[in-house]
């Protein structure tokens, strides 16, 4: 069985959007539990967490969109 290409698109989007949540989730949890005092971490992190937050921001803004518009043509 294949995947027609807006398909295989979304699968993989939709494992992009996990990826980069996951990533956030795990900075987070390191952040809540103390982490390490190391500052070149930290600077790591928050450079990862910025790119993570942007993907997984464009991707619910996407959703968000095609939601609206199968609702307005509903």
């Amino acid at each position: 069985m294949t995947m027609h290409n807006s398909e295989n698109s979304q699968a993989m989007t939709t494992g992009l959007y996990a990826k980069h949540y996951g990533i956030l989730q795990a900075i987070a949890e390191r952040l809540r539990s103390g982490g390490s005092a190391d500052v070149d971490l930290l600077l790591e992190d928050t450079r990862r967490a910025m790119e993570s937050y942007e993907i997984c921001r464009d991707r619910l803004h996407a959703v968000q969109a095609e939601l609206r518009a199968q609702i307005d043509r509903s």
